[in-house]
């Protein structure tokens, strides 16, 4: 049977401005505000006084879990900032069992519109736990006044769309599917169509206008809730773009902005199918999405060592099969790829 976009149950997301001040009438006192240092102080006038923050210091399961001892007595949990703190926020809310209230503070991933929570072990991210906000906030006033750049990456979310299913294509084209999850042409049209209406309206999207920011949301959301809507499969939605940025997490101890570092895959990943390229780096480049490694802290020689160890790292993980495990990274495209992302951000 066909699946059908309507068959993915998504959360229930508002859309508005000054939503913020207004969990003082509806969510229950002493929340625990699970968010950021740097962001602590400038939404705490906009909470109520007997809210309990707690400021994410490490996404590692160990140290959520040693701090999850220390949370004391709150009732409901809010999820306030980037991809760190609504995936802390469902953690908590799992781990405690309380009401959850989103208010992602940015467009910069999907993690605000899935049920489990991105968490690091022993330096690999792991999707864990169970969570369903009573709503997603996405108010106006917050996200436009977030760093551009933040809003802008969270593409790397939507057009990993396109890379997934090329791997997932890739995998059933060899008789390499997983058992569990046979390629299903209805889900990845639907994701390609997500992907493809970013990509028609890159100024829209560039210049966060209110539609250029429901096309992103209406993209994320899916990304996040057909995970589990399709039986906890990622193959229409994720592929060899986020393996690329796992094995630069995992190999150079680094964080990065999720988009920018799935952007940098995505392109890395075109490159190993041959396809799309030029229309994938035209798009990153087009709405400034800085793909170089010296824009995310790091050199050529990191994300070189990430892709010649990308098939023993995707093997060892038990990732999903696609190019990753059969393409042979050598020197010559390594280079070549330096060469392409360079000269397309100095041109």
């Amino acid at each position: 049977m066909p699946f059908k976009e309507s068959d993915i149950a998504q959360f229930t997301t508002i859309f508005g401005r000054s939503l913020l001040p207004e969990v003082a009438n509806f969510v229950r006192p002493k929340m625990l505000v699970v968010t950021m240092e740097d962001l602590w102080p400038l939404f705490r006038g906009s909470l109520p006084a007997d809210a309990i923050p707690y400021m994410v210091r490490s996404m590692d399961r160990a140290a959520l879990e040693a701090d999850f001892a220390t949370l004391g007595d709150v009732a409901s949990v809010v999820g306030l900032g980037g991809g760190q703190s609504i995936d802390a926020a469902k953690y908590f809310a799992w781990r405690l069992n309380l009401p959850l209230f989103q208010f992602p503070t940015s467009l910069s991933v999907d993690a605000a519109f899935g049920h489990r929570a991105a968490v690091r072990d022993g330096g690999v991210v792991k999707y864990v736990g169970w969570a369903v906000p009573e709503a997603v906030y996405i108010d106006l006033d917050i996200i436009e006044a977030a760093p551009r750049a933040l809003n802008i990456a969270g593409v790397g979310d939507v057009f990993c769309f396109i890379t997934g299913v090329m791997d997932w294509r890739y995998a059933e084209a060899r008789g390499k599917c997983e058992p569990r999850w046979p390629y299903d042409e209805s889900l990845a049209a639907i994701s390609l169509a997500k992907a493809e209406a970013a990509l028609a309206e890159l100024d829209e999207v560039k210049a966060l206008s209110p539609r250029g920011i429901r096309i992103m949301v209406d993209a994320l959301k899916w990304g996040g809730a057909s995970f589990h809507g399709a039986g906890w499969n990622p193959r229409h939605i994720e592929g060899v773009e986020h393996y690329i940025f796992y094995a630069l997490e995992a190999g150079t101890g680094k964080s990065f902005l999720h988009g920018q570092a799935v952007c940098l895959g995505l392109v890395l990943g075109a490159m190993m199918h041959g396809q799309r390229l030029d229309e994938l780096l035209g798009a990153v480049t087009h709405l400034g999405i800085d793909i170089r490694p010296a824009a995310m802290d790091v050199i050529w020689s990191d994300v070189f060592d990430a892709m010649r160890g990308l098939k023993a790292f995707v093997e060892r993980e038990g990732l999903a099969y696609g190019i990753a495990n059969d393409f042979d990274v050598t020197e010559e495209f390594l280079n070549a790829a330096r060469s392409r992302i360079e000269s397309a951000f100095t041109a």
